[in-house]
């Protein structure tokens, strides 16, 4: 199979105001406000499928300005969340996280560090181990390889998950409220049809 190269004219032609992939294929949901800290906002995208993946919005603190110089995902001398091991259909060895635990600690290079929480109840089926030696994944690709985590939701509980957090537009009018947050970065898209 012969696949055509693209030219700068086909180039011209893709539609760079396509929804991306988060946009399409998830529900996305706010947490404001993490653990008590203004601007500590997160991001619970849940896919049709159910599983929910933690990231931070472009809104967050990493992102104005600030180099990220480690991603830690030790919690304590006992749990480490980087180190899951899974077998089995009912993902046996699971982390089970409350809303409020914590996944990692997010530290910058002016010295600040940020918590990122679970926000959601369930199982911790992956973490983004590659966050280790590449953090700057979260500022870059905040929407797609710089997640935080995949966790998945008790089934009963799979679709009252994200009831306790906030759409888009009541997101924002959070935001309006606080009145401290700055505007997002404009967002980078590479569209590839």
């Amino acid at each position: 199979m012969v696949v055509p190269e693209l030219t700068a004219e086909d180039l011209t032609e893709i539609d760079v105001n396509q929804p991306s992939l988060l946009d399409r294929y998830y529900t996305k949901k706010y947490a404001p406000d993490m653990g008590k800290d203004p601007g500590n906002d997160h991001i619970v995208a849940q896919h049709h499928n159910g599983l929910c993946v933690v990231m931070l919005p472009p809104t967050h603190p990493v992102h104005q300005g600030r180099v990220i110089t480690k991603v830690d995902y030790r919690i304590s001398d006992t749990c480490d969340r980087s180190v899951v091991t899974l077998s089995g259909k009912k993902k046996k060895g699971a982390q089970f996280v409350q809303d409020k635990c914590r996944l990692c600690t997010i530290s910058c290079d002016d010295g600040s560090h940020f918590t990122v929480y679970a926000c959601i109840r369930g199982k911790v089926l992956e973490v983004n181990t590659r966050l280790k030696t590449q953090p700057s994944l979260i500022t870059e690709h905040w929407d797609s390889d710089g997640y935080i985590a995949v966790i998945q939701p008790n089934k009963s509980e799979e679709k009252a998950i994200l009831k306790g957090l906030l759409d888009e537009e009541q997101y924002e009018a959070h935001r309006r409220s606080q009145g401290n947050h700055p505007e997002p970065p404009p967002a980078k898209r590479l569209c590839v049809t």
